[in-house]
């Protein structure tokens, strides 16, 4: 995936797990050996929803697309059926095993003041067959009965409903939550319904009687419950954690007793949101005591990346989870570098912040809670930079040598693979004062070509050469079979060079120039110093005893700002020139600087 995962069903075979992302596809995998067997493309929006049938072997699928598609879960193909009807997003969707009846819930607008609206299909003909209005916002969450006669239903408007799907109305409206409704669970025996929302309050409601039982608070708003075959529940909320609750001997025992554990529902065939908000607020100020105040059991998760912000240098990412901690990232060596703790991020940033340029190789981002670096052709090549501003030190050797970042970090990524084909670096940038890049071993590696091949998924130390060529992009293989990027020709900038009108210096007698963009001030000023022989010009009274190089005896100007000389032509134009469509340098003697002060600060 290569985004969030939205909703996750097991296949009968136990094997199987299918995912829906917001990505746009689904996938199936194989649960073994954690590899991606099938991707399938038909939504053109998040896949929000999934409904498997196990005795008629199909899967239903919805999401922001407005669409419900039916795949046949052996042939893998096309969709065996395509819904649509649906006016607005779908968020969730329901079928029972024999997949006789498939039920939808979507945001279509069901009056002036209500969205809600759940539609019923037939997957045999892909024809609508009814629909259910009575919800007054957003349908959350949807189950159906293993005998396709009920319907329940959760909602943002915080309601639960049951539904006779014979008669196409509501037979009983449950208010107990004082939130959104996120997801709910029904027993085999159809007698007890699990329900948690934003609330993060976890009920279970005998439908025989419909009072509730106060489970457990969670610490916060409950995304999905998982109902165990012994009656017990897994919790996942919007933390990273994943929650046991061992409620089946407490629920045995009869632990339903009286207040404050034990809620008599408001319920009806309809509540009226006034009636609902009242009881609402009841429910805020009661003393709630769950029957289980901790949960049995809880598997930690590591906190999601949530924010981050990639620096000027195009090299380091700053980053904030979901704990609050702030860390720096190097994505050339896939490693975290430094740890802020609990600090502010903008102001962290902002003490970061450089008037730096460099060629967007790459983009990144946290969908998946993890940092993520993608890899796109062409734009993988676009960055050419000096070694230095690539992380290596400053060193005479390495003071002209350039590199292509995109390039070395493909080669670093999949260098078992190239060792185990045997091929080895004989090109120019295999350069031997440039110490190779190296990503750690459990980095992990998503390939995927326009979806015209099978996503791969391993990480670096799994690669060993064995693997067939045509799993990779083309581009990628051609590039490191031959050693080089499959296309190296940076952006270049155009630029006008000419002698500053305070000094009395020969003037290039040229029009525009044309160079790459990472040229660095230096070389332009060398430039114009060959061009001209001002070596041979340099004034007498400029001339001292300590400076031998006639080069130290010249700078460069833009804007009447003094510009360092280790600063490329893109940084410039953005910086000091301020100007993206005309570029003027001047050079002069270092005598006519008006005031030595004139650089502003980082820039002298």
């Amino acid at each position: 995936m290569t985004d969030w995962v939205n909703d996750v069903v097991v296949m009968s075979d136990e094997a199987t797990l299918v995912t829906a992302s917001s990505d746009t596809t689904i996938k199936f995998w194989n649960i073994a050996n954690e590899t991606c067997t099938a991707t399938l493309k038909e939504h053109c929006d998040y896949v929000k929803a999934l409904a498997y049938a196990r005795n008629a072997q199909f899967l239903a699928s919805a999401g922001l697309d407005r669409d419900v598609y039916i795949w046949d879960t052996v042939a893998l193909q096309k969709p065996v059926a395509q819904m649509p009807g649906h006016k607005d997003s779908v968020y969730c969707i329901a079928t029972n095993n024999d997949g006789k009846l498939v039920v939808s819930g979507s945001t279509e607008r069901v009056s002036t003041h209500a969205i809600g609206l759940i539609r019923l299909w037939d997957p045999r003909t892909g024809e609508r067959t009814g629909r259910l209005k009575g919800h007054t916002d957003n349908i959350r969450c949807i189950l159906l009965s293993e005998d396709g006669t009920k319907c329940i239903s959760g909602s943002s408007d915080a309601t639960i409903k049951i539904w006779d799907i014979g008669q196409q109305r509501c037979i009983q409206s449950i208010a107990i939550h004082t939130d959104s409704v996120w997801s709910i669970a029904l027993d085999p025996q159809n007698l007890n319904l699990y329900s948690g929302g934003k609330d993060c309050n976890i009920f279970c409601t005998d439908l025989r009687t419909l009072d509730s039982t106060l489970l457990h608070k969670a610490a916060d708003p409950v995304t999905k419950l998982l109902l165990s075959p012994a009656r017990s529940l897994w919790v996942s909320t919007v933390s990273a954690d994943l929650q046991f609750l061992d409620v089946e001997p407490l629920l045995r025992a009869g632990a339903r007793g009286p207040s404050p554990l034990f809620i008599p529902s408001l319920s009806s065939a309809h509540v009226a949101r006034s009636d609902h908000q009242v009881w609402a607020k009841k429910l805020q100020v009661r003393n709630l005591v769950p029957l289980l105040a901790n949960p049995t059991h809880v598997i930690k998760g590591l906190p999601a990346i949530v924010k981050h912000d990639f620096l000027e240098n195009r090299r380091c990412v700053l980053t904030e989870d979901t704990a609050g901690d702030v860390a720096l990232w190097d994505v050339t060596k896939a490693q975290k570098i430094q740890e802020y703790g609990k600090v502010d991020f903008r102001e962290t940033r902002k003490s970061l912040e450089k008037e730096l340029l460099v060629p967007a190789w790459c983009t990144v981002d946290c969908k998946l809670g993890s940092l993520t670096v993608n890899l796109d052709f062409p734009q993988v090549f676009s960055a050419e930079l000096y070694a230095n501003d690539a992380g290596f030190p400053h060193t005479p050797e390495l003071e002209e040598t350039k590199m292509n970042v995109g390039f070395r970090i493909l080669r670093s990524l999949l260098k078992r693979w190239l060792q185990g084909r045997r091929v080895r670096p004989q090109g120019e940038h295999a350069t031997a004062s440039l110490t190779a890049l190296s990503c750690p071993e459990q980095t992990v590696i998503i390939s995927e070509d326009s979806g015209t091949k099978p996503l791969i998924c391993r990480r670096v130390f799994e690669w060993d050469g064995s693997e067939p060529v045509d799993i990779l992009p083309e581009w990628l293989v051609q590039s490191l079979e031959r050693d080089a990027p499959h296309n190296d020709k940076g952006e270049r900038v155009g630029f006008y060079l000419t002698a500053h009108p305070d000094c009395d210096i020969r003037q290039m007698q040229q029009g525009k120039l044309n160079a790459p963009q990472i040229l660095r001030a230096r070389k332009v000023l060398h430039y114009a110093m060959t061009k001209l022989q001002l070596d041979t010009q340099i004034p007498a009274k400029l001339k001292r005893p300590d400076v031998r190089e006639p080069f130290d005896y010249l700078e460069l100007v833009c804007n009447e700002r003094i510009v360092p000389l280790d600063m490329n032509l893109m940084t410039i134009r953005k910086y000091v020139a301020k100007n993206p469509d005309e570029l003027v340098l001047q050079y002069r003697w270092k005598e006519s600087m008006a005031k030595s002060d004139s650089a502003v600060k980082g820039f002298a």
